[in-house]
């Protein structure tokens, strides 16, 4: 069975097209398929209501409470006391004149003025009473679409970065894990390419997760196998931790996933769909939280040893069949 406080979750699969739909349809409209269909699965018991990936389009990280769209859904919020809304939204950061740029700052020349900024694949929470808004910044980018390696080096991949959606500064990071913390426990915001990777996702349970929430964006791969393979990654990731997940996809395959990795509701390709089901608040800490792959490294190490050791010893013994030769 599972372990930890059952808490009641519904997950939105809006199924906007990414490629063309979703920056056609205004963003009155997207608002307007969110609220419809959030209203279908909501109960007075929900806690948690979990949106895709970059749901919503620029938001200023530092002021997000400030943003219209956020501040509609901090008023439908109010109709349900007991509800917290965690989704994906695409951010940014405009530094204040003599602060210091990372490597991934851009800049817009307007006259005279040049503003210096950062764009950030991000995730935020909103609950109701709450003094501010916490925020989480994708950290593990996508090549190619989010970020350029050595792209002082490799320019000429401009045309390309920009054809993928992303550019050669690519988007901002933080350095650490983190879990939105509120009165119903902790969650950790994995933001789609975050999920293939086992032990960085154990970093939001050792800062404290209890369940995990998947915001992502399946699209991009059309109806392939690409979005089925990435939901197997969630399997994983809820066995190495036993964590419970609930999974929202923007297209592609929103489902819940309870500790033992089992996939529960997957919605279907290319569907509108709201899924609520009841997760579990699990506290336990286990053995790959706290390790890592430890035993992957250890059979690693032991096979190179082993391997190491069948060389010098046919090594030896060529050598000493030569000299045998020789002598005799």
């Amino acid at each position: 069975h599972d372990k930890g406080r059952e808490v009641e979750v519904v997950v939105v699969q809006p199924n906007f097209e990414p490629h063309y739909q979703k920056f056609q349809v205004s963003p009155q409209e997207q608002i307007e398929r969110f609220l419809r269909l959030s209203k279908e699965a909501l109960t007075a018991n929900t806690e948690y209501l979990v949106f895709p990936e970059t749901s919503f389009n620029a938001h200023n990280l530092p002021d997000v409470e400030r943003e219209q769209t956020v501040r509609r859904f901090e008023d439908f919020l109010l109709n349900y006391p007991k509800l917290k809304l965690v989704t994906g939204v695409e951010a940014y950061k405009i530094f204040r004149p003599g602060e210091s740029h990372p490597r991934t700052t851009r800049t817009q020349i307007a006259g005279r003025d040049t503003t210096y900024w950062e764009a950030y694949n991000a995730a935020i929470q909103l609950e109701n009473g709450a003094d501010s808004v916490p925020y989480y910044i994708k950290s593990k980018l996508v090549p190619g679409a989010e970020v350029l390696p050595y792209h002082e080096a490799l320019f000429f991949l401009k045309p390309l970065a920009e054809k993928l959606g992303g550019s050669v500064e690519g988007l901002g990071t933080q350095p650490q894990r983190m879990a939105f913390a509120s009165g119903s426990g902790k969650v950790a915001p994995v933001i789609c390419y975050e999920s293939v990777f086992g032990e960085y996702h154990a970093g939001y349970v050792r800062a404290g997760a209890n369940a995990t929430f998947i915001m992502t964006n399946d699209g991009w791969w059309d109806n392939t196998a690409g979005h089925k393979q990435h939901l197997e990654f969630a399997s994983l990731r809820a066995i190495e931790t036993r964590r419970s997940i609930a999974r929202s996809a923007n297209t592609g395959i929103s489902c819940f996933l309870n500790q033992r990795g089992d996939i529960l509701q997957p919605t279907k390709y290319g569907e509108e769909a709201a899924i609520r089901s009841t997760i579990h608040m699990n506290d336990e800490i286990t053995f790959y939280v706290r390790w890592g792959d430890l035993i992957g490294r250890l059979a690693v190490l032991m096979t190179t040893v082993v391997l190491l050791n069948t060389f010098v010893k046919g090594f030896l013994k060529r050598k000493q069949s030569t000299a045998a030769g020789f002598l005799g």
